[in-house]
């Protein structure tokens, strides 16, 4: 079975819920503000889980989940103003 025919069977659809969850669950009223940086929910999403320099390594996620939400809005005021460090 190839990749394409497991995700035309839609295996993957519970795992996308999820993880759209848990980003509106830990990040709250900042999923806005990445949807409007990132121009989409799947990018916003992307960003949200993946590991950045400026957070030592871990993920917005990661902080989010750690109670640092304003260090996670904070970031994203920088990269919306283009300070990207």
């Amino acid at each position: 079975m190839q990749i394409d025919d497991i995700l035309k069977q839609g295996q993957f659809k519970e795992l996308d819920l999820f993880l759209t969850e848990e980003m509106n669950n830990y990040a709250g009223e900042l999923v806005e503000k990445m949807i409007e940086i990132w121009e989409s929910e799947k990018s916003a999403r992307d960003w949200f889980y993946t590991p950045l320099l400026s957070l030592e390594g871990k993920r917005p996620y990661d902080y989010c989940r750690e109670g640092k939400v304003d260090l996670v809005r904070s970031l994203l005021g920088r990269i919306e103003a283009g300070v990207f460090s």
